[in-house]
């Protein structure tokens, strides 16, 4: 569960924001943001759109939406890529608001006729928004009545902006992939109280590290890639969490089929169809953990990802069948 801290709230003299990243149970479908050494790994353009509900059954349950562009970007042969991301989180009846907007660049380097290597970096702003007058302190605690008191906390913001860094690298030849992401390099400060605090490495934002490996395994001879088989392995660690995610797609041209199991928090169903330069996904995440799905009533998300073709450059080698998943 790898939001099971959420947003807390701390009546003892500061506010703090405890929480850990927004995540996709479509991680390949945001490619951009999972690591920016994805950007402009396609063939041309290319526009992604994302939304989850999680929890739905919770009152001021988590909203995410992402929309991510990149495209290929050339410098005599040598490829780079080049993108903008944007994402946004609303959280809690406070309405815990997130939002980040990222430029991505990538450098793709050919190692050989079959693999290549890419390295990427992003930085931009990410802005954290509470309203706070829809929030409850014990002070405005009548014995009989409830919260109906004006309270007496001060030095509160309701708004703050802060850099954000982020730098990934990515191995793949026609048939693995193996890469890394390290998220909020400069670790920016997450409060809304402007007070002294004892400990202030309590309120930065802890840096996110993303392992991610697979294959794509075709399993149709006569018409090799038609239909493939492919294991997928995700581990993420932002301290103290830690999380592992097991994958398995199956792809017959054009429906793609696949199982997630993350670690203690869910079961993951998904769907997805990918015909001509349009490809669009649904998953479910029914929840296994503490929680329970009865509670919870588990997430939905939808995915749609549209890449634009664009004319081949000579001599380079073509990039649209990198083996990593689309959903």
């Amino acid at each position: 569960m790898w939001r099971k801290v959420g947003y807390s709230l701390l009546m003892l003299g500061f506010i703090l924001l405890h929480a850990q990243d927004p995540q996709f149970s479509q991680f390949f479908a945001n490619q951009v943001i999972l690591s920016p050494a994805f950007t402009g790994i396609t063939e041309g353009p290319r526009l992604a759109l994302a939304y989850r509900m999680q929890w739905t059954a919770i009152p001021g349950y988590y909203r995410t939406f992402a929309a991510a562009y990149d495209q290929p970007v050339f410098f005599g042969n040598v490829r780079n890529g080049l993108g903008l991301a944007f994402m946004a989180d609303q959280a809690g009846e406070g309405n815990l608001t997130k939002l980040s907007v990222l430029l991505n660049y990538a450098l793709h380097i050919q190692l050989t006729n079959t693999s290549a290597l890419s390295l990427g970096l992003s930085g931009g702003i990410m802005q954290a928004s509470i309203d706070f007058f829809r929030l409850r302190f014990p002070d405005q605690i009548d014995p009989n009545a409830g919260f109906i008191l004006p309270t007496q906390e001060r030095n509160f913001f309701q708004n703050r902006i802060h850099e954000d860094v982020n730098a990934g690298a990515l191995y793949y030849n026609r048939y693995i992939y193996v890469g890394t992401s390290v998220m909020h390099i400069t670790q920016p400060q997450q409060r809304f109280y402007n007070v002294s605090l004892p400990n202030p490495a309590a309120a930065r934002l802890p840096i996110r590290a993303n392992f991610f490996a697979g294959a794509q395994i075709p399993i149709d001879r006569n018409r090799e890639g038609t239909q493939t088989i492919g294991p997928a392995i995700m581990y993420r660690i932002q301290q103290p969490f830690q999380q592992l995610d097991l994958g398995l797609y199956y792809t017959i041209d054009p429906l793609v089929l696949g199982v997630w199991y993350r670690n203690k928090d869910a079961v993951i169903g998904l769907v997805g169809l990918q015909k001509g330069m349009f490809r669009v996904g649904y998953s479910y995440d029914y929840t296994i953990s503490t929680l329970t799905n009865r509670i919870s009533a588990g997430s939905h998300e939808v995915s749609l990802v549209i890449e634009f073709e664009k004319e081949r450059r000579r001599g380079m080698k073509h990039r649209g069948n990198y083996p990593c998943p689309r959903f």
